[in-house]
């Protein structure tokens, strides 16, 4: 990592009053990488970081924030939306937001029917609204898939198995939740759907590793909930908006779910924004009017972004810039592998994961991050590498990075 000692001023990385210690909240993950540090600027995939003594770091993001600026941190296209300026009026969306509706309704439908788009905040937020409609649709249980992390709400806190044991959140609320809860291990398919309302799904499970689920098994859960009257729920708040090559997974697997989950990266992190697309006939049976279900209000700022980023995606080749990266990943991966360095890979497009070989997933993202490079762990126990970068990264930052994190793989 590139560090510079420029004391003197504010603007120079002088410390802040706000570093002080227990000022800020450590129930975060930064603790990881043992120092708080605090980002004063950011460039495409290159972070600008301070330490508490006010040296300033430089480094490459290869997490995308967590798949949130999947289109490059600052990125000037998006950026654009904070000089145009956004209001609040109760009832009435503003236009932006109808655009970004209509585009990402035809966007996710292709030929498979109408779809209609809610806005919520969070993802959480979005995860709660599916089930919701899912339950008022058809009552019963939610089958979610062992691996899964769906949110942090009581509800998405039910449906998730993994790291949820440290979330904040989880104190006990969630469990009183469980006889409406089942969950299926990949693979495995229901021998009795009485009673089931709904399936979720991540196409590929983000908290757990970035690890895909298996398409035929995919494939043959649909038909069978499909035959069953189960509606299907698709959570791509975090794989989606091209993370792993297409803007829907599930829909890029030739999957027809009745709701699809976006955010995160739907504003490349400008704003916590997250859209339920859906299909009209989950509102088509509600006895009595619902009014309230939804947040968008506070959402202003959201809606230009997100227009922003449809003319991004829309103007220039992110699927290319996908392949590209993946094949960037992909020769990375193969000589990490041959040389003994990792095991457990999975490459989903512009994103790579793997186990190391030798030590730990933490070590490894530590020496990493020393060395100049962020990526991040993840897995049930921790045990996994997640390397994603925005696919707007140079293939020659890219490739330099790829060098040091396989600089950083712990050897026997």
């Amino acid at each position: 990592m590139t560090t510079v000692d420029t004391p003197g001023t504010e603007a120079a990385g002088a410390p802040h009053p706000d570093d002080a210690p227990g000022a800020l909240s450590t129930l975060d993950e930064g603790g990881l990488l043992g120092e708080r540090l605090t980002v004063v600027d950011a460039d495409n995939a290159t972070l600008t970081l301070r330490d508490r003594a006010g040296r300033l770091r430089t480094c490459v993001d290869l997490m995308s924030a967590y798949a949130s600026v999947n289109f490059g941190h600052r990125n000037r296209a998006v950026e654009r939306s904070l000089s145009r300026g956004s209001d609040l009026a109760a009832l009435f969306y503003p236009r932006e937001a109808a655009e970004v509706a209509d585009w990402l309704a035809t966007a996710v439908a292709g030929d498979g029917g109408p779809r209609r788009v809610l806005y919520q905040v969070g993802g959480s937020f979005a995860v709660s609204s599916a089930i919701a409609l899912a339950r008022r649709a058809r009552p019963g249980r939610v089958l979610a898939v062992d691996g899964a992390f769906h949110g942090l709400g009581v509800d998405a806190l039910a449906v998730t198995t993994v790291h949820r044991d440290s979330a904040l959140q989880d104190t006990g609320f969630s469990a009183r939740l469980a006889d409406q809860v089942e969950h299926l291990s990949p693979g495995e398919l229901p021998a009795d759907w009485s009673g089931v309302s709904c399936v979720l799904y991540e196409p590929v499970q983000g908290a757990n590793g970035y690890v895909p689920l298996d398409a035929d098994w995919l494939r043959e859960l649909e038909a069978a909930a499909r035959a069953a009257g189960a509606v299907l729920v698709s959570d791509e708040i975090q794989c989606g908006y091209y993370r792993h090559g297409h803007l829907s997974p599930s829909r890029a697997l030739g999957l027809d779910p009745d709701v699809v989950l976006f955010g995160k990266s739907l504003t490349n992190g400008m704003y916590p924004l997250s859209a339920v697309v859906y299909k009209p006939w989950l509102e088509e049976g509600f006895q009595a009017p619902v009014h309230l279900a939804h947040t968008f209000q506070t959402g202003a700022l959201g809606f230009t972004a997100a227009r922003e980023v449809v003319r991004f995606v829309t103007a220039n080749p992110v699927a290319e810039w996908a392949d590209r990266v993946g094949a960037q990943l992909r020769e990375a991966a193969g000589a990490w592998q041959r040389a003994g360095l990792v095991r457990a890979v999975h490459l989903t497009g512009p994103t790579l994961s793997f186990e190391p070989a030798h030590g730990t997933a933490r070590q490894l993202v530590r020496a990493a991050f020393e060395r100049g490079v962020l990526p991040f762990t993840g897995g049930a126990h921790g045990q996994r590498v997640r390397v994603a970068p925005p696919l707007t990264i140079p293939a020659e930052q890219l490739d330099e990075a790829l060098r040091t994190v396989e600089a950083a793989l712990p050897r026997p």
